[in-house]
């Protein structure tokens, strides 16, 4: 899915993520990135999916006890086998105008604008009936399992059972109005034509690379969700600056990574609040690499095992990924999967260099090539410091511990996007999305051989037998059963670099109460009072 470059840029911007509370009502947050767009279907930074967390109301919403509750729906029904869901929307909403009605023929839209196939976008998701075969040209949008009954009641149909989580994302399941949206043109979602809120704020101004203010939307259908008068997103905000910020008395809440920062902050006398692992980071990986000579490399599964038993994760976690636990596996501490199935472990926390050594002969011997033959692999990263110095540290260990050369690749956001959309890239510095119930909805799908995006570069039946197997799974416990098989395929194959699992602790002045974490360690300030 195409949605799935979002999930993976979001490690690299996550760590830049502070929201803050002003004096008396209103929110201030910092975000290291400037949100670049705020069309739902376009969306990719985490900036952005903080503000449309908060300006955009889904089918479906998650309150502050973590249970999913109507939003845009006033309720629904599915299939008993999950793959059919039929919503009946409240009457009378409208957009941020207070005239502009709210209909099932906004989510109708909204479907059929993601999914046109004239019109690629970034978060198209083929999770809907007939839905790929459609961006395909194989059939007419008709067929695709998105019906409206009447005005108010819209059903969808799905390839394989669905939960609850699925309808809280923007790119589906927000309503959008044509004309609207259409005048826009090329322009919709930028800074000069904002989109047409629905949710409890509205965007009042956005500057770019500098600031975005949002204020309460007199038009939202629950007002008293919308405790803060406005939330000031400030932006290319990040690092120390902000606990510099936070100790000066400037801000009352903070989602922190570092150790370093988090002691600074609970000695000051901040509170240590919640914690959450949001993303896993390290080195994706496109098996059919760059160019011919490394992917030739790179889709071979015994150097890519050389590659992920060389690396020392706990040293790495020691020095330059500090507030990243060592990762031994793919599923994250609280996910779904790994709470059904907490004693896997695929690989050492440290480098073992001798088997590392041993899978690289064994790749050499399988390709009929000697070690001289390894052209210099690319380490592709967005131009930050805390970056560069990751791969460093990288590039170090891969040259001692097994000999390979590398060439450390940084560049902007735009053009680290541009290559991993079209697969120019050997490995890549980044992360992906914790997610519910399992990493399948969000990142997996990425790597089947039909996927339709160049994003991985893998062609393997083997996985994509398992992966059917769990997307089509009747019952939650079946589905668990059949992704412990496919996350052991996938770490047995080291289909990905995984090094770190973050560690967030959300930080707050004493009396600051109000927020809460939705999926994925998202921060939701609407009810920010102090």
């Amino acid at each position: 899915m195409k949605k799935l470059l979002a999930l993976l840029l979001c490690a690299v911007m996550c760590m830049a993520l502070v929201p803050a509370m002003a004096e008396g009502n209103t929110v201030r947050v910092a975000y290291g990135y400037d949100p670049n767009t705020l069309d739902y279907a376009m969306t990719n930074l985490d900036t952005a999916n903080f503000i449309l967390a908060h300006i955009a109301e889904t089918l479906l919403m998650q309150d502050a006890t973590g249970a999913y509750v109507p939003g845009v729906a006033e309720s629904y029904e599915k299939s008993d086998d999950g793959k059919v869901w039929t919503f009946k929307i409240k009457e009378g909403l409208t957009y941020q105008d207070g005239e502009t009605p709210i209909t099932a023929e906004d989510l109708y839209y909204a479907a059929a604008r993601l999914l046109n196939p004239q019109d690629p976008k970034d978060n198209a998701s083929f999770s809907i009936l007939n839905s790929e075969k459609y961006y395909n040209g194989e059939c007419a949008f008709e067929d695709v399992g998105v019906k409206k009954i009447d005005e108010y009641t819209i059903e969808y149909t799905f390839e394989n059972p669905t939960y609850e989580s699925d309808f809280t994302g923007t790119s589906l399941f927000a309503p959008l109005e044509q004309s609207y949206v259409e005048a826009g043109g090329e322009t919709y979602g930028s800074s000069s034509y904002l989109p047409l809120a629905n949710g409890p704020y509205k965007v009042e101004e956005w500057l770019d690379d500098a600031s975005v203010t949002l204020v309460k939307n007199p038009a939202y259908h629950t007002p008293e969700i919308a405790k803060a008068d406005s939330i000031q997103i400030t932006l290319n905000a990040s690092g120390d600056v902000i606990v510099d910020m936070m100790l000066a008395g400037e801000l009352d809440i903070a989602s922190v990574l570092d150790p370093l920062q988090l002691q600074t902050l609970s000695d000051a006398g901040f509170v240590i609040g919640e914690s959450f692992s949001s993303t896993y980071q390290g080195l994706n990986l496109r098996a059919g690499g760059k160019s011919e000579e490394s992917g030739k490399f790179l889709s071979n599964a015994n150097f890519r095992r050389a590659i992920n038993t060389a690396l020392n994760r706990e040293a790495l976690a020691a020095s330059v990924m500090t507030g990243y636990t060592p990762t031994y596996r793919l599923s994250a501490p609280g996910e779904l999967a790994y709470e059904a199935n907490p004693d896997y472990k695929a690989w050492d926390t440290t480098a073992n260099v001798e088997l590392a050594q041993q899978y690289l002969a064994a790749a050499l011997e399988e390709l009929g090539a000697v070690k001289e033959d390894i052209p210099v692999i690319e380490l592709m990263c967005y131009e930050s410091q805390g970056a560069i110095d990751a791969l460093a540290a990288v590039q170090d260990q891969l040259r001692q511990n097994l000999g390979l050369e590398t060439v450390i690749a940084p560049c902007t956001i735009q053009v680290m996007i541009s290559n991993a959309m079209t697969g120019n890239y050997d490995l890549w510095w980044g992360g992906n999305e914790v997610s519910v119930p399992d990493a399948c909805v969000s990142y997996l799908d990425g790597f089947r051989s039909n996927s339709g995006s160049p994003l991985r570069g893998y062609a393997d039946p083997e996985f994509d037998a398992l992966f059917e197997a769990v997307v089509t799974s009747a019952t939650l416990d079946e589905r668990l059963a059949n992704y412990a098989k496919l996350e052991q395929y996938f770490c047995d194959n080291a289909m990905c670099i995984i090094l770190g699992w973050d560690s967030h602790y959300v930080v707050t002045a004493p009396g600051t109460t109000g927020y809460y974490l939705m999926d994925s360690g998202r921060l939701n300030v609407s009810g920010m009072t102090k």
